[in-house]
């Protein structure tokens, strides 16, 4: 049987005055209205039920991205709860999460007086012996096997124009987008489960302040994923810090 320890941390960074990511723990968020986590939350779990672990990065005027996350956020929590009770397929049920998100968001657009909000998600979900990777948007899930950085999602940005291929572009696809406008396609990718595999969830807080192999080069300097996961926001702080900093570290263990 499998084991997962896990590291999260979330820092507002060094120039937004209000955080707008938020994070999914199996069951735990942050609160809509959050600063980050003062320090770095760890947890182990043996994998003989699925645990889901998610970052969302919210956008919109005023309060309307942390509304927009949190919102994102609170509505995984109770279609994990469905999950365990219906016994539904991974691939399924990750695909009607981001649908039962994306209606969670696009209803509080129409509810509260912010105008358009939206969120990025990024999920791992595992299962006894699989991980199952889904992403919209540019927050991003990568995977360390064998000191070989790999991500799994798929930004979902415009394509830059030519000559400026490191320049940010609007996202195609993310959470609060009205059925009228775009049908979502969730990226879906699975993997099998391998004794030291760490996996990244991860805000583009910390993608836009460290390219990846710094990214990989934070995370092989240590055995223990809570010192990555620092590492990691550290470092992005240490580059500008420009934006809110999400990230989630996993890393697959076998028990004997």
């Amino acid at each position: 049987m499998y084991q997962i320890s896990v590291a999260c941390g979330c820092n507002i960074g060094r120039v937004r005055a209000n955080n707008e990511d938020n994070i999914y723990l199996n069951g735990r968020t942050l609160e809509q209205i959050n600063r980050g986590l003062k320090g770095t939350l760890t947890s182990k779990h043996l994998l003989d039920t699925e645990k889901c672990f998610a970052v969302f990065d919210g956008m919109g005027g005023e309060q309307a991205g942390e509304v927009a996350s949190f919102t994102a956020a609170r509505a995984l929590r109770a279609e994990q709860e469905r999950l365990r009770e219906y016994m539904m397929r991974p691939s399924a049920f990750l695909k009607q999460a981001c649908a039962a998100m994306n209606d969670a968001v696009c209803e509080a657009c129409e509810q509260l007086p912010y105008g358009r909000m939206g969120t990025t998600a990024a999920a791992l979900l595992f299962t006894a012996e699989e991980v199952y990777a889904c992403n919209l948007g540019d927050s991003r899930i990568y995977r360390l096997r064998d000191r070989v950085l790999t991500q799994m999602s798929v930004d979902d940005n415009e394509p830059a124009p030519e000559g400026a291929e490191n320049r940010k572009t609007p996202l195609t696809q993310y959470l609060g987008v009205f059925s009228d406008e775009l049908t979502l396609v969730p990226h879906l990718v699975k993997s099998e489960l391998r004794p030291g595999d760490f996996y990244l969830l991860c805000s583009d807080g910390l993608t836009d302040m460290l390219p990846n192999v710094v990214i990989a080069d934070c995370i092989r300097q240590h055995t223990s994923v809570k010192q990555s996961t620092e590492h990691l926001i550290r470092a992005a702080l240490q580059n500008g810090g420009r934006d809110n900093i999400s990230v989630i570290g996993i890393k697959v263990s076998e028990l004997r």
